[in-house]
């Protein structure tokens, strides 16, 4: 990356800075000839900061994975807003996530809430990019997602459909924090949609080995082999979809390194099995 960045992103510590992960992947994804995702926007965003990106480039698993869950889930929020146009979604933990501009979003009310030092850099660096356009419609709330009053700031007419997703979150929560979470979620806002992304157990307890995650101080918390016990959370809780979306890593067996090729022709089903439930995307009905 350029040295002469405007934006500082080097005060990131912690979970915060596992938003440049994403970020870093999505701008990457872009520059491909057949990309899974065209973001134009991470990849302007990325020349604007001044951050130590070099750290994430070996992180192939990583930058797959981010750019294939992005994928699936915008197809969902897609097919929500085509069938609901005038819906609220609020996106959790949304770092510096461009989903409300690769969506149509025309009539749609989005909120992106994170800590407040993100929420400035956000503002920050989209107000330094050439082709910034902020929208009437697109609201910022800058607290921590579990100071549960950023549910206030939610303008929300009675049962107006609504859509609450968190992307690559969960993992950094306790399953107390999620379950609290999605508590709350029903109690203000139900019976709506949250959708997220969710780790196994075995992934969660191998922060260490993460390739990219090992480069920052955050720290995978928890994880969850059995999507159908998010059921037992709470009274109205509905498992309404499951993707495992990390079995695509085998649509392109060419993105994939050399010893992974080797091992899809010698025992072609061992990679899906590993990959496919190391991580899911989750739609959870909350109220009844």
């Amino acid at each position: 990356m350029s040295s002469t960045q405007s934006v500082s992103a080097t005060q990131l510590r912690g979970v915060p800075e596992t938003l440049m992960i994403t970020l870093y992947a999505r701008a990457m994804e872009h520059q491909r000839v057949n990309p899974i995702l065209r973001d134009a926007k991470a990849a302007e965003i990325i020349q604007q900061l001044d951050y130590n990106f070099s750290k994430f480039e070996q992180g192939w698993s990583s930058q797959l994975g981010c750019v294939i869950r992005a994928r699936q889930i915008d197809q969902i929020v897609q097919n929500f807003i085509k069938t609901h146009p005038y819906a609220v979604i609020v996106n959790l933990g949304a770092g510096l996530c461009t989903r409300f501009s690769r969506l149509q979003t025309a009539h749609v009310h989005w909120y992106d809430v994170d800590f407040p030092d993100v929420i400035d850099l956000r503002k920050r660096v989209f107000a330094a990019c050439d082709s910034h356009d902020g929208s009437d419609h697109n609201h910022l709330v800058a607290k921590p997602i579990l100071d549960f009053t950023w549910m206030d700031e939610i303008d929300r007419e009675l049962k107006q459909p609504m859509m609450v997703i968190y992307e690559g979150v969960s993992m950094y929560l306790t399953e107390a924090d999620n379950k609290a979470l999605l508590q709350q979620i029903q109690a203000k806002f139900g019976p709506i949609e949250v959708l997220f992304d969710v780790i196994s157990q075995r992934t969660a307890r191998s922060t260490a080995k993460h390739d990219t995650v090992s480069k920052t101080s955050a720290e995978f918390k928890w994880g969850i082999n059995q999507s159908l016990d998010l059921e037992h959370w709470g009274l109205g809780f509905i498992l309404k979809r499951e993707e495992f979306y990390l079995q695509h890593f085998l649509d392109d067996l060419q993105r994939l390194p050399i010893v992974w090729r080797l091992i899809s022709q010698v025992f072609p089903s061992l990679p899906m099995m590993l990959f496919k439930n190391s991580g899911r995307i989750v739609g959870l009905q909350v109220g009844l």
